[in-house]
């Protein structure tokens, strides 16, 4: 897995590679090498980096189980037929994935892969945005949502998520 795939999905992933001396959250590498390739760099041992791995499957470990999902918004759904329409895509699938900065983005793919949950809008079923069951233990119960004519794929707990969906989660249909 790539060093910022890791950074984006592990809480505290930064802060335990830098506990091996592994800074490459802050390298323009991170986004392109494995964390392998990052560790091989640093002349680092089987040995720690199993260690290090380990850790990180810890902290991974200590996400709750988030089957919440995420919510596509009609208005958002519209936006994103649009987009297909005009970049003739339509029939694609549009995939949550880590972005280079260690948050996520939105891409259009030609299909979903293997194991990917699938999420609709009621009011267009043919608008499909699918996500890596373990990018889901990640942002399970994101909004993506219209404003302002963009996208935005609103995170639980960055407060704006909150006011659609509440406290307890995602009410939204």
């Amino acid at each position: 897995m790539r060093v910022i795939e890791i950074i984006t999905l592990v809480p505290g992933a930064a802060d335990i590679m830098a506990e091996y001396g592994l800074h490459c959250f802050s390298c323009s590498m991170g986004g392109v090498e494995s964390l392998e390739e990052g560790c091989a760099m640093h002349s680092m041992d089987s040995d720690t980096l199993g260690a290090l791995v380990e850790d990180l499957n810890d902290a991974l470990g200590a996400l709750p189980d988030n089957d919440l999902g995420i919510t596509v918004t009609v208005s958002a759904a519209r936006i994103i037929a649009s987009i297909a329409k005009e970049q003739d895509q339509v029939g694609d699938v549009l995939r949550v994935v880590p972005d280079m900065q260690g948050g996520f983005c939105l891409e259009f793919f030609p299909k979903a892969e293997d194991g990917d949950q699938i999420f609709t809008a009621g009011d267009e079923p043919d608008v499909k945005v699918c996500i890596a069951p373990l990018y889901l233990r990640r942002i399970g119960g994101a909004v993506i949502d219209e404003r302002e004519g963009r996208l935005k794929l609103d995170l639980p707990g960055d407060g704006i998520a909150k006011k659609c969906c509440g406290e307890d989660g995602c009410g939204c249909s």
